[in-house]
């Protein structure tokens, strides 16, 4: 795994501990996308990383934080959006490689 992700992983850490120590459901949303910021800032800097499929998977995961966060969706239904998206990402097709036929 690379550094990058490394550091991506501590900083969505280091946001879920804040959540708990906050009680406000404005700053979770706030945390959460405080986390999607960095974590985009962390990303820019790494050349050999695939823009878009990992703002994709990282944009998915904080919608899906946020909506959680909010008390639109429960948490059962956000861990099961959570990993069908982590399995489209790992198995799903990827539409920008071109393969010789």
């Amino acid at each position: 795994m690379n550094q990058i992700w490394f550091q991506i992983l501590a900083i969505m850490i280091v946001g879920s501990m804040l959540k708990y120590v906050v009680f406000s459901t404005l700053a979770w949303v706030i945390i959460d996308l405080a986390v999607l910021g960095i974590s985009y800032l962390l990303l820019r800097r790494d050349p050999f990383t695939d823009m878009k499929r990992s703002m994709l998977f990282l944009g998915g995961l904080t919608v899906v934080n946020v909506l959680v966060d909010l008390g639109i969706i429960g948490g059962m239904l956000g861990n099961l959006i959570l990993l069908g998206l982590l399995a489209y990402m790992m198995f799903g097709r990827d539409y920008n490689s071109r393969r010789r036929r």
